[in-house]
């Protein structure tokens, strides 16, 4: 089941991706236009400067969200790992290439798909 808060994250991920339109990887921001799942979220909640690359999202990230700190398995295929929803999220991003609006899609309860497209 999915809780509202795990609806908010993801509308706030989609949020920050209007406003940073390209992923980054192994980063949260990179230049002005790039930003990872988690990073995107956090510019979702927040109007960031357009230069944020020494930015790294803060603990109240997780007070709004706190469904962040749940355990979940990770859904990238063939994966056994067990993380924290914020662990999982930048493994999807930077380890699996997931694209945001997937991570957003999966965090909403889409099902995963057999074949997820990267960003590679």
């Amino acid at each position: 089941m999915v809780t509202d808060y795990e609806k908010e994250l993801a509308l706030a991920i989609r949020n920050g991706m209007a406003r940073r339109p390209i992923q980054a990887v192994g980063h949260y921001f990179q230049g002005r236009n790039a930003s990872c799942a988690l990073g995107a979220a956090y510019e979702g909640m927040y109007r960031l400067p357009a230069e944020a690359g020494n930015i790294h999202p803060s603990k109240d990230l997780q007070w709004f969200f706190f469904c962040l700190d749940t355990v979940k398995r990770c859904p990238g295929e063939g994966c056994k790992k067990r993380l924290s929803l914020a662990a999982v999220i930048v493994h999807l991003n930077d380890d699996h290439l997931w694209t945001r609006e997937q991570i957003a899609d999966w965090i909403e309860g889409a099902p995963v798909p057999a074949e997820v497209t990267t960003t590679s």
